[in-house]
């Protein structure tokens, strides 16, 4: 079990177990962030319990899905894409201990900043790839 929190503390959650780290490079999460790419773990929605705060979730939705955030001091803190709303892309700046893996891929390169250049050899995919989740529902 891990757990974590906005930036203020109003908002504190669990997580029951991690799945894979991704860097997403979407124009989304790098126009919300103001960074080149966000880093997110692959957790099954029905695994993210709120322990504190859940009132000041709010959600912000999209033709892509949805992003939530804290209503208090903004701190972006997962998304839910459209194509699966079983699968939840935590942030993993919101956890209280760093994750135990790095991340295994570079997803949404299609539209990765044209300034950077990924430097290492994992995969690159232009979006999400299917079984990016599969060790979360068992396919």
């Amino acid at each position: 079990m891990q757990t974590g929190q906005c930036y203020c503390g109003q908002i504190r959650f669990e997580v029951e177990a991690i799945g894979p780290l991704v860097n997403c490079h979407c124009r989304f999460c790098r126009r919300v962030h103001g960074a080149a790419f966000v880093t997110a773990g692959i957790v099954a929605t029905d695994a993210l319990h709120f322990t504190a705060g859940e009132e000041l979730v709010r959600r912000f939705p999209s033709e892509e899905g949805s992003r939530f955030f804290c209503s208090n001091c903004g701190s972006r803190l997962f998304n839910r894409p459209a194509s699966n709303e079983g699968i939840t892309m935590l942030l993993v700046s919101t956890l209280d201990a760093e994750p135990a893996g790095a991340p295994v891929m570079h997803v949404n390169v299609e539209s990765k900043a044209p300034w950077y250049e990924i430097r290492d050899d994992l995969p690159q995919y232009p979006g999400l790839p299917p079984g990016a989740a599969a060790t979360l529902e068992g396919e």
